[in-house]
C-alpha cells in the first residue's frame, strides 16, 4: 500500500450523497496521486433508485449500471432499471418508489428461536437477495463513476453503524477496483480482514449485534459471493483495497494494529470537531450552558504514540489550512482529512439552496458555535453535529410538526422479543426515531425516543431526494438535515465571509498550494 504514503488530502465522505462521485472525481482529477476523492457508501440504494425515478438526469446512472452488467455477464442493472426507472421523472407530488428495506433474516427462513436452549448457539442471518444485489450494483456504480476517465484515488467512505449493507457495499465498490475503504462510527475491528476475504471471492461473515439476545447467542451475517448471479460475480479477480479506520483515540489504534484478524493500513484520527457523527466525550457526559457536550484534555489523542505505532494516519477535524496540514505532517501524520470546506463546494452534492442559505448565514453570523451544534438527534446515540437553520429538523418547530416515521431504517437496531407462551421469540428491528408506539412495541423504553430525529429521511431532502408527502395540508419534501464540522474558517475564507461561491481547485490550492 505504498500509494498511501503519497497522499496528502483525503476528501471526506459526508452524509448520504454530499460526498457523491462529482466531487470525489474532480478532487482525484486534482493533483492526483497526492489527493484522493472519497463518495459516501451510506444509503446509496436509496440514492440510486430514486435518481432513476427522477428520470436520470445525465443517464449517468444507467450507464454505470450498464458497464455493471456488462463487466460481469449478468442482468442486474437492468433489473434495477427496469424495476425504477421513469422517463422523464416522477411529478414533484408523486412519492418515490422506496426501495427494500435492509433487513436480516435467519437462514432457515423463519425468525424464530426458543428459550433457553440456545446456549452458545450461533444464528446465521442474511439478506433477501434482490436486495444484496441492489447494494452491490449501486456501490459497484459509484465507485465507477468517480473512477471513470482518470488514474486518480478513489475511496469509499461507510459506517459501521449502518451494520446490514456494510460487507456487501465493500465487495461492490471492491469489483469496481476502490483504492481504499474507510469505516467509522463504530470499532471496525476485523473488516480489514473481511477486506482481504472478499478479494480472494471467499465467504465472509460479520457478527451483528442483537439486543435481548440470551447468554450464547451469536448472530453473524454471511455473504458468499459465489451465490450471486450464479457465481458471475466471483469469476474475476478483485484487487485488495486498503482499509482505513476512523478512531478518536490512540487506545483504538493500538487495539485495531495488534488485531488478531489483520491491522488496518491506516488511520484517520478524527477529533471530535469534524462533522457528521463524532465520539462522546469518556467519563459521564457533562454539558455546557449552551447544551454542547464538555470535551476535555483526555478526549485529546495522543499524536505522538499514534506515529509511534509506524502505520500511516492522517488528521481530521479542524484540518482544512495549509497550516494545519503542515502542522498534522509535523506530528507524523502522512496528511489530513478535510470535509465540510468540500461540503460547500459547487460539486459538492448538497442542494443549491441548503449551500446558498449556509453562506447568506455566514454574512451575518459570525459565531461557529451557534451555527453547527452537537446533537444527541442521531438513534445512534452517537453525537452529531447539525448545522443550525431555518426550516430544517435543527428546528425544534420543524421536528415537533413532522409525523415520526421509519420508512428507510439504516439506523435500525436488532432485537429479540420476549418469549411467547410457546417458548418462541422473534427477531425484529427498531429505530428510537420510529413512531413512539411501535418503539415501545418493540421492548423500546419511551424515554430513548426523546428529540430523535430521522436521519434517513433527512439527510436524503439535504441532497434533493428527499420523500414527498402532505404536511400541514402541503405537498412538501421531508425537513432536511445538515451536517457540517464545528470550523467553518475554511468555508469563511473561501467564500469571501459566504458573498461567493468556490470549486473543488480553491480547496486544493488552499490547503495544498498552486
Amino acid at each position: 500500500m505504498e500509494f498511501l504514503h503519497k497522499i496528502k488530502l483525503i476528501q471526506g465522505g459526508m452524509g448520504v450523497y454530499v460526498s457523491n462521485w462529482r466531487l470525489a472525481r474532480t478532487v482525484a482529477n486534482e493533483k492526483p496521486g497526492t489527493t484522493a476523492g472519497t463518495v459516501s457508501g451510506t444509503g446509496l440504494d436509496v440514492v440510486y433508485v430514486r435518481l432513476l425515478q427522477l428520470g436520470d438526469p445525465g443517464g449517468h446512472v444507467r450507464r454505470a449500471l450498464a458497464a455493471f452488467d456488462e463487466q460481469f455477464g449478468v442482468a442486474i442493472g437492468r433489473k434495477i432499471f427496469e424495476r425504477y426507472f421513469i422517463e422523464g421523472g416522477k411529478s414533484p407530488s408523486s412519492k418515490f418508489k422506496y426501495s427494500p428495506m435492509q433487513t436480516v433474516h435467519m437462514q432457515n427462513g423463519v425468525d424464530v428461536l426458543s428459550a433457553g436452549q440456545n446456549q452458545d448457539m450461533q444464528v446465521t442471518l442474511e439478506m433477501e437477495p434482490d436486495t444484496v444485489e441492489l447494494v452491490i450494483a449501486t456501490a459497484f456504480a459509484e465507485v465507477w463513476l468517480a473512477k471513470e476517465g482518470h488514474e486518480g484515488n478513489i475511496f469509499i467512505n461507510l459506517m459501521k453503524k449502518v451494520e446490514i449493507p456494510l460487507i456487501f457495499a465493500m465487495y461492490g465498490a471492491m469489483l469496481a477496483g476502490v483504492g481504499a475503504i474507510i469505516v467509522g462510527a463504530g470499532n471496525p475491528d476485523g473488516l480489514a480482514a473481511v477486506c482481504s476475504k472478499l478479494a480472494n471471492q471467499e465467504t465472509v461473515s460479520m457478527e451483528l449485534p442483537v439486543l435481548y439476545r440470551e447468554s450464547g447467542e451469536t448472530f453473524q451475517l454471511t455473504f458468499d459471493p459465489k451465490s450471486v448471479a450464479d457465481g458471475k460475480l466471483a469469476a474475476q479477480p478483485i484487487k485488495k483495497p486498503a482499509f482505513l479506520a476512523i478512531v478518536s483515540q490512540e487506545t483504538l489504534v493500538k487495539t485495531l494494529a495488534q488485531s488478531t484478524s489483520e491491522a488496518p493500513d491506516g488511520f484517520i484520527i478524527e477529533h471530535h470537531t469534524a462533522g457528521g457523527h463524532n465520539a462522546g466525550p469518556q467519563g459521564p457526559m457533562k454539558t455546557d450552558d449552551l447544551g454542547q457536550p464538555v470535551y476535555s484534555e483526555i478526549d485529546e489523542p495522543d499524536l505522538q504514540a499514534i506515529s509511534d505505532i509506524g502505520i500511516p494516519f492522517w488528521l481530521a477535524g479542524g484540518y482544512g489550512s495549509r497550516e494545519k496540514l503542515a502542522l498534522a505532517m509535523e506530528a507524523g501524520a502522512t496528511g489530513v482529512q478535510v470535509g465540510s470546506t468540500f461540503a460547500l463546494t459547487e460539486e459538492s452534492g448538497m442542494k443549491p439552496e441548503y449551500r446558498t442559505a449556509i453562506l447568506k448565514e455566514l454574512k451575518t453570523n459570525m459565531d461557529d458555535a451557534s451555527m453547527v451544534q452537537t446533537t444527541l438527534f442521531s438513534p445512534t446515540g452517537f453525537p452529531f453535529k447539525v448545522v443550525q437553520l431555518d426550516g430544517t429538523l435543527s428546528e425544534e418547530t420543524v421536528y415537533n410538526i413532522r409525523t415520526r416515521v421509519c420508512d428507510i431504517g439504516l439506523l435500525q437496531q436488532r432485537g429479540i422479543s420476549k418469549a411467547a407462551e410457546d417458548g418462541t421469540r422473534r427477531l425484529f428491528q427498531r429505530c428510537s426515531a420510529a413512531p413512539i408506539e411501535d418503539f415501545i412495541r418493540k421492548r423500546g423504553l419511551p424515554n430513548n425516543t426523546a428529540n430523535k430525529r430521522c436521519l434517513c429521511n433527512g439527510l436524503l431532502s439535504t441532497v434533493g431526494l428527499g420523500q414527498a408527502g402532505i404536511r400541514n395540508g402541503e405537498m412538501k419534501e421531508e425537513p432536511a438535515i445538515i451536517t457540517l464540522g464545528n470550523h467553518l474558517q475554511g468555508i469563511r475564507r473561501l467564500s469571501r465571509q459566504g458573498q461567493t461561491s468556490y470549486w473543488v481547485k480553491d480547496v486544493i490550492a488552499d490547503i495544498l498550494g498552486d
